[in-house]
């Protein structure tokens, strides 16, 4: 086996003070240091100007390779940097050398690197295989501002404050209760922090605290990300190729809001004290009282969300200009990032009566129900989600020789996963596999698109004159045409009575009851869907539909170019277009009403239910002209 191309390494590393910086006053100073013989190895070195020194220099990262030292272990040692996370790697190629390195961009501080390499294995079969690595660490705030965390393993429910209970006076007047002297206060204060009682930060860890992690979180181990892809000339004569691969990607740039949107909000960081009675003269010298507000906390050791990709095809040439593929392409996504509320309250805790307020005959407030007595809701972000895409694709393209260039892509595929996006959120109390795992919003199980490009036939050669040249010849009409399914949707529910159905519980989860086929053979305007398919759930119930019942309305558009080119002389011409966007003016359907609304003997009243209520834009034209010389 014969290597065809050297193997090469680049590191790249761009510093920045913090997650919330503003962006910086950088400067390049890129160097490229060059070592013979093969293999070589080439590292780039972009600097900034910030707030803190410690930069290497390209000969110090020169003696460091030359020594045998790894860089990115190195760097992770540089001072004055608060937080190290890196960004997804691009290839480059080097052509001075043939050699093809790596380029590799992160947000702080850090690196990854690795080797790819072609190789020859025989006449008909090429491999490229290779691996990368990364590493990474916490997000960290600004000059180490105090930030904190919630940490259940720290939480004393005896430590918690106190609330201001519900009571009545002697006159029969609801008023606020301090349970522990029996004083009496305002109704308002019901609900509130005692003054004195309990530890607002119970079950928090400050930033400066160094027996828990910098950033709230173990930093990861290193990550080896391999890669493997094959090339098979089949019958030997450059006309028909199969190939495939198989790729393992690392998610190294982790969103900062993700991990410091609540670190900077949590008690005893902020407190948010509420004034009552109060006027501006005595504003400054008023305490107000603290009512629970909501927390964050973070995995502590959280596996490194992953994507696994795979695909295998063929291509074959049609002729001399036309090109036939067909793939299977799919992958699948493990440990990625989630959101779940831990102080979530109980199903049905405000339908239990130890729980009822006895000056109102109603539930207490919530958030003197929950189970970590202090908070409000509690975001616990880990990385617990996963999804998978599969799809059979093909396409076939002409290239441009003479006459029209066409190409077309059909997509059959579908996607299914938790959540939509990064940190989507999931249930505490319902099962996840079986209540959230379903179809993707951008889900498209059919999708076709057609571009072409058409330099008319010169009208001059058949009828050659001054008008023929002028204004019949140097036509071109170019276009994108798409065809797709809609996106899956799921029904959502509201009661004219603003009834408590669920009681607590996962109640952002809920759905309606599906009580019979919710598809229907003859989709219109007015009914898109079987709208007598769904009821009203049973107090206590959080219904039984699943997540995705029906498709929106897919996509049909052509959008369409025709340019006139008139020449001056040889080298200058203008160029008049139009475009027609939705050139056709088809009326795009977009949005069906999904939301049904029941009265109290379960009747849906939604009259607009199960209609269109929305449309794509409607035909735009766009006129230019441009002048080339």
């Amino acid at each position: 086996m014969r290597a065809v191309a050297s193997r090469a390494f680049q590191l790249c590393t761009l510093l920045v003070t913090a997650a919330q910086d503003k962006a910086l006053d950088r400067r390049s100073n890129t160097q490229r240091i060059r070592q013979n013989p093969s293999p070589s190895l080439t590292i780039k070195h972009w600097g900034e100007r910030a707030e803190h020194s410690g930069l290497l220099s390209a000969t110090q990262l020169q003696l460091m390779v030359a020594r045998g030292r790894d860089p990115v272990s190195l760097l992770k040692t540089l001072p004055g940097v608060s937080q190290s996370t890196f960004a997804p790697w691009g290839a480059e190629q080097d052509s001075a050398a043939g050699a093809q390195t790596l380029q590799f961009r992160n947000q702080s501080l850090g690196g990854q690197f690795g080797t790819f390499t072609p190789n020859k294995a025989s006449r008909k079969l090429t491999l490229t295989y290779g691996v990368r690595f990364s590493t990474f660490s916490p997000w960290l705030l600004r000059g180490r501002t105090t930030g904190s965390a919630v940490v259940l393993d720290r939480y004393d429910p005896r430590k918690a404050p106190v609330f201001f209970a519900p009571a009545l006076n002697a006159s029969g007047a609801r008023v606020a209760k301090d349970p522990i002297s029996g004083q009496l206060f305002p109704a308002v204060y019901i609900g509130g922090f005692v003054p004195g009682s309990g530890d607002l930060a119970n079950g928090t860890v400050l930033s400066t605290d160094e027996s828990y992690p910098d950033g709230f979180r173990e930093r990861g181990a290193l990550q080896a990300a391999p890669r493997v892809g094959f090339a098979y000339d089949l019958f030997g004569d450059g006309k028909t190729a199969i190939r495939g691969g198989y790729a393992t990607t690392k998610q190294t740039a982790l969103t900062s809001g993700n991990y410091l949107g609540n670190v900077v909000r949590n008690y005893p960081v902020l407190l948010q004290p509420q004034i009552f009675y109060g006027t501006m003269d005595t504003l400054l010298d008023s305490q107000g009282i603290l009512f629970p507000t909501q927390a964050g906390t973070l995995e502590r050791d959280p596996p490194t969300a992953s994507v696994y990709s795979y695909s295998l095809g063929i291509q074959h040439q049609l002729g001399s200009n036309t090109v036939f593929d067909i793939s299977y392409v799919g992958n699948v996504s493990r440990h990625l990032l989630q959101n779940r509320d831990l102080n979530t309250l109980a199903p049905g805790a405000r339908f239990n009566p130890a729980n009822f307020d006895p000056t109102t005959g109603r539930a207490l407030a919530d958030n003197t129900l929950r189970p970590i007595k202090g908070f409000s809701s509690v975001t616990y972000i880990d990385n617990s989600g996963t999804a998978n895409y599969n799809s059979l694709q093909a396409s076939i393209n002409r290239r441009f020789t003479k006459g029209p260039q066409i190409g077309a892509a059909f997509t059959w595929s579908k996607s299914m996963g938790f959540t939509d996006g990064d940190a989507g959120g999931l249930p505490v109390y319902l099962p996840v596999q079986s209540w959230m795992y379903g179809k993707l919003g951008y889900d498209q199980t059919h999708m076709l698109s057609v571009n072409y490009i058409w330099d008319l036939p010169k009208v001059s050669t058949h009828w050659s004159n001054g008008f023929a040249r002028r204004v019949l010849d140097d036509w071109q009409v170019t276009g994108i045409t798409t065809l797709a399914s809609g996106i899956p949707q799921g029904i959502s529910y509201s009661t004219t009575d603003n009834a408590d159905i669920t009681g607590g519980g996962d109640e952002g989860f809920r759905r309606v009851n599906l009580v019979a086929n919710p598809t229907i053979d003859n989709k219109s305007f007015d009914r898109w869907f079987n709208t007598a398919a769904f009821g009203r759930p049973a107090p206590g119930s959080f219904g039984n539909a699943a997540k995705d019942l029906f498709r929106g309305p897919g996509a049909n558009n052509w959008d369409i170019n025709v340019a006139k080119k008139i020449p001056i002389d040889e080298h200058r011409y203008f160029e008049i277009r139009s475009e027609f966007y939705n050139a056709f003016n088809h009326t795009h359907w977009l949005t069906v009403d999904n939301a049904a609304r029941f009265d109290p003997a379960g009747n849906q009243v939604n009259t607009r239910f199960g209609q269109v209520i929305s449309a794509r834009p409607g035909r735009y034209i766009q006129l230019a002209a441009r002048f080339f010389f």
